[in-house]
């Protein structure tokens, strides 16, 4: 095995666990703000990686958080439960900062895939159908239905829901 296999291997297995915040050890100072024209709920993921709601923002409006480097953030869609990207991923590591100096960290809308797309925009048009009467393909007729029950807790790997 190369020096740097065991390395790479390590770091994909951190990736592929479940967000969770790990230690209180570095404190810093993160504002989150919402530009993306959706009303946005921030997650925070505590130590057992369950979600936790911490806020729900409007286009333009932010909250100051004060956190700490392990603690993972993410935000969703507040009516459709999609996903949204905080600084530009789906789950949100804040940076050591300076001493009482907030870092500005964008809430956006992601490029979701012709996939999702489509999903978000039946879901909309049609949220009182059972999908399996509409004529679109299977796979996102069942995925449609699943939907119902979707849980907050799915970023196991970072996967959409």
């Amino acid at each position: 095995m190369a020096e740097g296999d065991g390395e790479s291997s390590k770091t994909k297995e951190i990736q592929d666990q479940k967000p969770r915040s790990l230690n209180n050890d570095i404190s810093t100072y993160v504002r989150f703000k919402n530009r993306c024209d959706r009303i946005a709920t921030l997650f925070w993921f505590d130590f057992k990686g369950e979600l936790v709601r911490y806020s729900i923002l409007k286009k333009g409006e932010f909250i100051d958080m004060n956190t700490y480097v392990t603690h993972p953030w993410c935000a969703r869609e507040t009516v459709t439960n999609d996903r949204l990207v905080v600084d530009k991923r789906p789950v949100y590591y804040p940076t050591e900062g300076q001493f009482d100096t907030y870092r500005l960290v964008y809430i956006d809308i992601p490029v979701y895939s012709l996939r999702e797309r489509c999903k978000q925009i039946i879901w909309k048009a049609f949220p009182d159908i059972d999908p399996k009467t509409l004529d679109i393909p299977r796979v996102l007729s069942r995925e449609l239905d699943a939907k119902k029950t979707v849980s907050y807790t799915d970023y196991k790997g970072l996967h959409q829901t």
